[in-house]
């Protein structure tokens, strides 16, 4: 059977993003704090605004905007939304955040990651992937791609550091499943990685535990659209399916 693997949006894959253009970093932590910073500044400024006439609309104090506006702090949740409608803008807006360049750059820190990985240099894919993970903790797509680039960095160890390697992976895989509450096919995805993690670990009751709640062969994908297709593109899916299945037969086959 084939090995599951992350893909990203726009491939035949399971993942589907919510996140770099190589090389460009998502909007995190002190990134984000200056610009919300400079852009209230903005706002405030096109409407004429005193940063205490500003503090005194939100019944704070004008050292708190300057702090907000400078990058030193920022509001409480529950001022976004009254920030927002004062200035006629979106919190996303507000936030400076891009909801279609977040999801661009997680189809690109996929395609990064994915052709590191193709390349050889497994190693360089896990470390420079792990060194981002604070700005993606709440991104079910880039924990996916973690649990799976650990996975496959740690087929390439021995001994105690591919254990931990998977025993990361495992880690990673969990994420995914409590940031997706089950909700998308990616949870299914992390419990297949899970499975092959344990496999490695020899952990295989807990293995085949999972594997049971997975869906069975004729929930798949390929096999449903197999019966809802027509034409060439029945034909894709018919031998996509078979695919899987000649695998299956050469792995009897090799007991045998």
């Amino acid at each position: 059977m084939r090995d599951a693997v992350f893909c990203f949006p726009g491939s035949q894959g399971i993942l589907q993003g919510n996140n770099a253009k190589a090389g460009s970093k998502p909007l995190a932590g002190k990134e984000l704090t200056m610009n919300f910073g400079s852009n209230l500044r903005k706002l405030r400024k096109e409407k004429n605004l005193t940063q205490e006439a500003l503090a005194e609309c939100l019944n704070v104090s004008a050292q708190t905007v300057s702090k907000w506006e400078n990058g030193a702090s920022m509001p409480d949740i529950s001022l976004l939304p009254l920030l927002a409608d004062y200035f006629q803008v979106s919190v996303d807006s507000l936030l400076m955040h891009d909801a279609a360049q977040r999801l661009q750059d997680v189809r690109n820190l996929g395609k990064e990651i994915h052709a590191l990985a193709e390349a050889g240099e497994k190693a360089e894919a896990y470390t420079r992937l792990k060194a981002s993970m604070n700005q993606w903790k709440l991104s079910v797509s880039v924990n996916h791609l973690m649990s799976w680039t650990a996975r496959q960095y740690a087929l390439e160890c021995t001994g105690a550091d591919r254990t931990r390697l998977l025993e990361e992976a495992i880690s990673w895989a969990d994420r995914t499943i409590f940031l997706d509450y089950g909700e998308t096919g990616r949870t299914v995805q992390a419990k297949m990685s899970k499975c092959y993690c344990l496999m490695e670990l020899d952990r295989r009751q807990e293995a085949r535990d999972i594997a049971e709640s997975l869906p069975s062969l004729y929930s798949s994908r390929e096999i449903v659209l197999s019966r809802i297709t027509s034409g060439d593109e029945q034909q894709q899916f018919i031998q996509s399916a078979l695919q899987d299945l000649d695998e299956l037969k050469d792995s009897l086959q090799a007991l045998k």
